[in-house]
């Protein structure tokens, strides 16, 4: 992995979707695996389900004063309207990640775009749609270089709840090979 000094991703989704979860978990790894600075801001509508959600992770090797975005390395969105409505301070040479069945054409030069078809993905390789979560933490994870798999195979069992650990682990050793 290059040395992170500061990296700014977004997440955005269709509340309900469990992104702002993939945010966390995110942020929540950084810390315990590289031991950086790392602080999510999730962003719900008015309408919490079905609504524009987006969440924010600044990653930083110093501690974090300003936790806003104001230029995004990673943007991973899974739904056409979040996707707009949050495309917003996405610096030039970015990697976005767009669900390749919910998120209309995007053909920019000045970006790496990436469509992978996340929620189907979930819902029909892993049979539980709650953990595109985790599979987009792994997509995340693997274009990135933030963390290994060995990495996410050590933390996702400690962080989901008991029972899906298994369902879990695939989805993020899946994630990985999407990519």
């Amino acid at each position: 992995m290059k040395e992170i000094i500061h990296y700014e991703l977004r997440f955005s989704a269709i509340g309900g979707q469990g992104i702002i979860t993939a945010g966390a978990m995110l942020a929540e790894a950084v810390v315990q695996y590289k031991g950086l600075y790392a602080i999510h801001s999730p962003r719900y509508t008015a309408q919490v389900r079905g609504g524009p959600t987006k969440v924010d992770v600044v990653i930083d090797k110093n501690p974090i004063y300003f936790p806003k975005t104001t230029d995004v390395d990673y943007y991973l969105a899974t739904s056409e309207k979040s996707f707009r409505t949050y495309f917003q301070d996405i610096k030039e040479g970015a990697i976005i990640v767009l669900d390749s069945n919910l998120v209309e054409e995007f053909n920019d030069p000045k970006y790496r775009v990436y469509r992978i078809p996340l929620i189907e993905t979930a819902a029909k390789e892993i049979g539980n749609v709650v953990t595109v979560s985790t599979l987009s933490l792994a997509v995340t994870a693997k274009l990135t270089g933030l963390l290994s798999l060995e990495e996410l195979e050590d933390f996702i069992p400690k962080r989901v709840p008991k029972g899906y650990e298994d369902i879990n682990l695939k989805a993020v050793r899946l994630g990985f090979s999407l990519v």
